[in-house]
């Protein structure tokens, strides 16, 4: 077990800016643009990234179930087909903390809903900086052996990769250690975490698939790599 903390991000100037357009649909106007500037700012004094996770060796897949030497089991025809071929499985948990939640609560709060959209967008990219870097620190440890592969990253409530698996998650890796639950609808607490996997193996038998959205048929989605 690992635990990444007080993870320290390069915040580019502009982050935010190219999903938020892509949210509203065309070019941004000056004002959300000074939004975006200031909450960027907010955000970037508010964050408190930090992640936890874990290895665990892979006994087994049978059709949609992924079976692990602990004794616990993933289930889904997606998840099978990304570990299919890894040897072992690093189960992940990351958050930009408790603060970033209540700072765009607030704002909704106040009825300020446009300033919470623009926001949203912000933290949201952070996120993915941060995925970013858990990522890379996931790899390094664990592509030590000749010849070995990573696989993308899956994550529960993505297509056909139902978010109750999140209880089985949570199991393999307490979040609660960097202070992440799960609610009575499998969504994580605080809002802005992300959970998954990453399958290791050798590189001629892991899957290859390149993104999870690859998986995917929404061509629509705002958040498609």
């Amino acid at each position: 077990m690992k635990i990444l903390k007080d993870i320290k991000l390069d915040i580019p100037e502009d982050i935010g800016r190219e999903f938020l357009t892509k949210l509203m649909g065309g070019r941004l106007n000056p004002g959300i643009e000074a939004m975006l500037s200031q909450s960027r700012d907010i955000s970037a004094a508010s964050l408190q990234p930090s992640a936890i996770y874990d290895s665990f060796r892979i006994t087994g897949i049978t059709g949609d179930s992924v079976n692990f030497e602990s004794g616990y089991l993933f289930k889904g025809p997606n998840i099978s087909k990304i570990l299919n071929g890894s040897e072992t499985a690093v189960i992940f948990i990351f958050t930009l903390g408790k603060n970033i939640d209540d700072a765009v609560n607030n704002l909704r709060d106040k009825g300020d809903t446009l300033a919470a959209i623009v926001m949203d967008a912000v933290t949201t990219s952070m996120l993915g900086l941060v995925g970013e870097y858990v990522g890379k620190s996931i790899k390094a440890e664990n592509l030590v052996e000749k010849g070995y592969g990573s696989t993308c990253t899956y994550s529960p409530g993505q297509y056909k990769w139902t978010i109750e698996e999140q209880r089985e998650i949570f199991h393999m890796v307490d979040g609660s250690r960097i202070g992440v639950n799960l609610n009575d609808s499998c969504l994580m607490l605080p809002f802005k975490s992300v959970s998954g996997v990453y399958g290791f193996g050798p590189e001629e038998k892991i899957n290859k698939t390149r993104v999870a959205c690859d998986l995917c048929p929404r061509e629509d989605c705002i958040g498609r790599k």
